[in-house]
């Protein structure tokens, strides 16, 4: 008979690392996924231009366009950077759709929210960017130099 009691296994720091790592690299490929998206949709909007058609969130597409993808690459090196990159558009991206929808509102149009919420991934990512490296957790992969710098601490 199985007692209740169960050997709890302990988690070592490097461990918890890795695992840190992990889910750093996990967010911020799915970051890059989600900034490939408006990749077909700003070319398609501006092709589709028309008098109800909301001009300034095709703006707001752009800076999610060369926003996202670019920056969750950066994260991965550099997260500071690239997290500040990321809020930076997602608050421009936030002020174009509110600013459309003010637009819209005053022309009497009703408004269409079909990807006026994409500003919160950059939001989030920028969020959860800022999260970990108030933590303290380790960049997603490591600089060539921090790793020969490890390399170096762990052969003395």
């Amino acid at each position: 008979m199985r007692t209740a009691t169960r050997d709890r296994r302990v988690i070592s720091e490097e461990e918890k690392e890795d695992l840190r790592r992990f889910w750093g690299r996990v967010v911020f490929a799915v970051g890059m996924l989600a900034g490939m998206f408006p990749m077909a949709v700003p070319p398609l909007a501006v092709s589709n231009l028309g008098e109800h058609t909301a001009r300034l969130e095709v703006l707001a597409l752009v800076a999610f366009l060369v926003s996202v993808l670019p920056a969750s690459i950066l994260a991965f090196w550099h997260r500071r950077e690239a997290t500040a990159w990321l809020l930076l558009a997602g608050v421009a991206a936030m002020a174009l759709v509110l600013t459309e929808q003010h637009v819209l509102a005053g022309r009497g149009t009703a408004p269409d929210y079909g990807s006026d919420y994409l500003f919160l991934i950059p939001l989030a990512l920028g969020i959860f960017g800022i999260v970990t490296e108030w933590m303290g957790w380790p960049p997603p992969l490591l600089r060539p130099r921090d790793r020969r710098r490890a390399q170096q601490d762990l052969e003395s």
